[in-house]
């Protein structure tokens, strides 16, 4: 009886042995999300450049440990999935998925696998989208404010859900401001930037102003493609404020929009950079600002790549004492000895529908309505199309070629495309007109032209003759002296030269007659 018992308990004793080593190898170690460590995955509102497959790549990467056997990618839109993508564990994990560049949004997620064959969500993020990049610098109109309270978030259009952008505008003449200064979040775009007038708002998040908010909102509507508009201006200051000290310094503009770009992803991808300054710059010789403009040119070629870098040529305004003709002279001398580079002005705006007088200024004479900016974001976008879209018309402001001598008292300017001579324009009670008023013979305004007309059948030529002046070779014509009708304060707003097509101002120029 006893030797049975024996056996009975060693028999016991041997299976419970095995039971514990059979249930030792089924049970897991439990799975924690952070035996996953992301080091690339996208972020919520994120555009991502597109190629010219109109598709954009998004990467995620990083590393697992633990219990997971696969790791899956899943992409969705509009509540369905459209790819699913499985990858085996390993230390190191990498995944390169495709969405399409059209007007939607993505939700893109990752999940671990575990042995057991549970999906257990990782990471998500919503709200991605593809299309095309856009950056503005600049001062204080590329800065943009909404002074008309036209653009506030409830009432924008609909299209505003594909203008995206990243971080924080950020006023020029202050130290890092934190958090926004360093503020690497993706939004949706909107329209007002940092009312910095009463110095209670410096700072953003998510602002692109009223100019980059329209530009993004015409090339949505036109192109049916989400776009990205990042606005490195600084509301104010010369064109000195704006130059590169050290790699992201936050301290600057500079830094703070190459920190803004550099965790953007496309800073590699951009369609046009978009720089509009100058005004605070007035007084400045040719030579100081286009050596100003052409190191501030180098630090982006650096930094980034871009296809085409627009200038939007200065106006008058701003009340200047000396007048911005040297600056208009930089920037077009900048545009013809560089390539890809292209002018657009802001002379020749339609008269405002929305103010009495029609004037596009504001009461300081500098800035703008909301109109006035509507209109450059127009041409600009306009601008665009052109160079990467298949527009069919050319929006770049006509160009000077050159100014001949006909004789003692009488000129040929000639330019780039047909151009029109607008009509007087009534300002205040006076009347004013191109001839009389936009003309300078060795920068001395010039009064005393008799006739303006064009050369028979040839809108790219302008006769211009004399009635009391002579007039020599090396002598220099310039178009656009100063910055107010003659002998006021009042900031010239027009008439001017345009373009045949597309009302935009020829640029404006100090050119040796020949």
């Amino acid at each position: 009886m006893k030797v049975i018992i024996a056996l009975v308990v060693i028999i016991f004793l041997v299976n419970w042995s095995n039971f514990i080593e059979v249930t030792q190898k089924v049970v897991e170690t439990p799975f924690s999300i952070e035996q996953v460590s992301i080091t690339s995955f996208p972020k919520n509102y994120q555009l991502h450049a597109r190629d010219t497959n109109n598709k954009a790549q998004i990467k995620i990467s990083g590393n697992v440990e633990g219990v997971v056997d696969s790791l899956i990618a899943k992409v969705h839109r509009d509540n369905g999935i459209i790819s699913r993508s499985t990858i085996a564990a390993k230390n190191n994990f990498s995944f390169t998925l495709e969405i399409e560049a059209i007007k939607h949004d993505y939700t893109i997620a990752l999940f671990a696998k575990t042995k057991k064959g549970d999906e257990i969500l990782v990471k998500k993020a919503m709200y991605i989208t593809a299309g095309d990049v856009y950056v503005i610098s600049g001062q204080s109109n590329a800065w943009a404010i909404d002074y008309d309270n036209a653009y506030d978030d409830e009432y924008l259009h609909p299209n505003a859900h594909w203008v995206r952008t990243i971080g924080a505008m950020h006023v020029y003449n202050k130290s890092a401001i934190h958090p926004e200064a360093e503020s690497i979040t993706w939004y949706l775009a909107r329209a007002k930037a940092p009312d910095i007038r009463s110095a209670t708002q410096l700072v953003g998040n998510g602002m692109v102003g009223v100019l980059g908010m329209n530009i993004g909102l015409n090339l949505v509507a036109s192109e049916e493609v989400p776009i990205a508009i990042v606005n490195g201006a600084g509301g104010g200051g010369a064109i000195s404020f704006y130059q590169k000290t050290t790699d992201k310094d936050l301290n600057v503009p500079y830094g703070r929009l190459q920190n803004r770009l550099e965790a953007s992803g496309v800073k590699d991808r951009i369609k046009a950079f978009i720089w509009n300054q100058g005004e605070n710059n007035a007084g400045d010789s040719v030579k100081d600002y286009k050596i100003a403009l052409n190191t501030l040119y180098s630090s982006f070629k650096s930094d980034y790549s871009f296809d085409n870098f627009y200038i939007v040529q200065t106006p008058p305004g701003c009340n200047s004492k000396t007048g911005h003709q040297t600056i208009r002279e930089a920037q077009r001398q900048f545009v013809e000895e560089k390539e890809n580079t292209q002018i657009i002005t802001r002379h020749g705006f339609p008269s405002n529908p929305n103010t009495v007088d029609g004037n596009y200024f504001l009461s300081d004479g500098c800035h703008y309505h909301a109109y006035g900016y509507e209109v450059l974001a127009n041409w600009i976008a306009n601008l665009a199309r052109y160079d990467f879209y298949d527009g069919t018309v050319d929006f770049q402001a006509p160009k000077i070629i050159g100014v001949k001598l006909e004789s003692s008292t009488s000129l040929v300017i000639e330019f780039d495309k047909a151009v029109i001579i607008q009509p007087d324009l009534l300002v205040n009670e006076v009347l004013y007109s191109v001839k009389n008023n936009l003309f300078a013979i060795n920068n001395e305004i010039v009064s005393s032209i008799s006739t303006i007309e064009f050369v028979t059948k040839n809108q790219r030529k302008i006769h211009l003759t004399f009635s009391d002046l002579k007039i020599s070779k090396g002598d220099y014509l310039t178009y656009i002296l100063g910055d107010n009708y003659l002998a006021t304060s009042i900031s010239y707003r027009g008439p001017w030269i345009v373009d045949a097509v597309t009302g935009v101002g020829v640029v404006g120029f100090t050119k040796t007659i020949e």
